[in-house]
């Protein structure tokens, strides 16, 4: 998984916004300053946004550090959604807008809505889960939609309850209970969050047509511009398949699109891709249908897709599957694979 920079600049500031060293942290995960992370540039593995809130529970000597990031205003710096926030109609278009605009951000969205008869609920499914840094998510996110929903006008009593999925109960009870309400459970299997439905559709008294529908234009143009990149990944795997054994390089890929290979990266970086992880995901695709159809020897099979060795092949092969490539044939033999990784051909 990959995830947008902008996490990192937003809880660089967020350090720095709270009185914190954030070049510390930073250094922690290889970074010189925030400035080395353009917003809009190349996405990167979700283990360095991991070291980062691990670095920044140890800065901060605070393990509910979260807490006071998801209440910050250093969130409503970076990013589009922060002007669709702001100017609103009701909360119910908020939770869409976040839910439509959050890839570009993150994979995913981290809250859902979920209907009921006589309540509302908001799932929270951070993008880190597990450990320090998953529980500082957690917090941060958890954190955040409830202030979505005072923004809303939720009163305490429109908070029915809070679920948290701590395992097991947090320290510093006290100031969960001071974030969430009192009806706050712990060591919950979901994250959940219910409240009174009437708020989805109440007006928003901060909502501005104008800058609504200004901000909804350019959140718009950016989802746009990444969807046009995702026929461009697929583009880049077709041509990768085209040229099996030969394996392009990143430049020769670039040149094959008509992009310069700066422009070509940080537009696959966006679709928190890179030139490598598409060559080695049509290598593995390849190399499942070679070995399903049984034809070729492993050899071969190694040659056809541009390594160098057998032994090459099989340590990447292990690495995609946990399986050596025979070991892998026979488990499927008898239950061939169904769909593929990718809607491209490999006929």
């Amino acid at each position: 998984m990959r995830i947008s920079p902008v996490n990192l600049k937003i809880l660089a500031y967020t350090l720095d916004v709270e009185g914190f060293d954030s070049s510390r942290a930073l250094r922690h995960c290889g970074l010189g300053s925030d400035d080395d992370l353009p917003e809009d540039g190349e996405w990167l593995p979700v283990d360095v946004f991991d070291r980062l809130m691990a670095a920044a529970i140890d800065v901060t000597g605070d393990p509910a550090f979260g807490l006071v990031a998801g209440k910050s205003l250093a969130l409503m710096r970076y990013g589009v959604i922060t002007p669709l926030v702001l100017s609103t109609p009701s909360l119910r278009q908020m939770l869409d807008d976040i839910r439509r605009f959050a890839v570009l951000s993150v994979e995913h969205s981290e809250v859902e809505l979920i209907e009921g008869r006589h309540s509302a609920q908001l799932l929270i499914r951070p993008v880190v889960q597990g450990g320090l840094s998953g529980g500082f998510r957690r917090d941060l996110v958890a954190t955040s939609a409830v202030q979505m929903l005072r923004f809303a006008g939720a009163s305490s009593q429109d908070i029915y309850q809070v679920d948290l999925a701590h395992q097991p109960a947090p320290d510093h009870v006290p100031r969960y209970l001071a974030t969430f309400g009192p009806r706050t459970r712990f060591e919950a299997r979901e994250c959940l969050i219910s409240f009174n439905p009437a708020l989805l559709d109440q007006a928003m008294p901060t909502h501005d047509p104008v800058a609504y529908t200004a901000a909804r234009t350019r959140a718009d143009a950016a989802l746009a511009a990444m969807q046009a990149g995702t026929d461009m990944a697929d583009q880049v795997r077709q041509w990768l398949l085209n040229a099996f054994p030969r394996l392009p390089t990143v430049a020769e890929t670039a040149a094959h699109l008509g992009m310069n290979e700066r422009s070509f990266r940080r537009q696959l970086g966006m679709l928190g891709s890179s030139h490598a992880e598409l060559t080695q995901e049509c290598q593995r695709l390849v190399a499942e249908r070679m070995l399903v159809e049984g034809r070729l020897p492993l050899k071969q099979i190694a040659d056809e897709l541009g390594f160098s060795s057998v032994h090459s092949f099989h340590r990447a092969f292990r690495r995609w599957s946990g399986l050596t490539p025979s070991a892998w044939r026979e488990l499927r033999v008898a239950a061939p694979i169904r769909g593929g990784a990718s809607q491209v051909s490999v006929l």
